[in-house]
């Protein structure tokens, strides 16, 4: 009697669960976490570290710049992580843009046709911009979509949600 309770509940509840808010979520977090390691390691290791979007993979590098001089060399550490399943870089379907441009990420400089975003030593970003991501949900509502922004003078990363009608912020 108890199991087909459980089951009875759990069939009228589990519907309503929205997997691809917390899916996207997760994604977004991740993202968070990696640009603030970038600033760590840069403050820690007294060097640039480079975070590069690879848009066309849903991906994030992180380029551990021991030289400062912006390029990827031999014998300096990279590495690539996905941005989380189920979420791509971008807008979604008829959100407007929260701060900055409607790109996909909006940082203007460029290694290997990438945007990125240089953490320098004194913990500081290169440039403030965001980044957009959404779900790849097919018809994506308005409310699959975030942003993450860095500020450029302190490296302090933010992220938002679009709730349909405006952005919210959630840290």
């Amino acid at each position: 009697m108890v199991v087909t309770l459980i089951g009875l509940i759990a069939a009228f509840a589990v519907p309503k669960l929205d997997f691809t808010r917390y899916r996207l979520n997760g994604a977004v977090r991740g993202v968070v976490s990696l640009l603030n390691l970038a600033q760590r390691q840069a403050v820690t290791d007294q060097s640039n570290v480079n975070v590069i979007f690879n848009v066309a993979n849903a991906s994030v590098t992180l380029h551990e710049d021991m030289d400062n001089d912006n390029v990827i060399d031999a014998g300096e550490r990279t590495r690539s992580y996905p941005i989380g399943e189920g979420a791509v870089y971008g807008l979604g379907a008829s959100v407007s843009a929260r701060l900055y441009s409607p790109s996909p990420v909006t940082f203007t400089r460029r290694i290997g046709g990438n945007p990125e975003v240089i953490f320098r030593r004194d913990g500081s970003a290169s440039q403030a911009g965001a980044i957009y991501i959404s779900s790849t949900r097919a018809g994506n509502s308005a409310a699959d979509t975030r942003s993450i922004e860095v500020i450029a003078a302190t490296g302090r990363v933010e992220w938002y949600r679009f709730d349909g009608n405006a952005w919210t912020r959630k840290f």
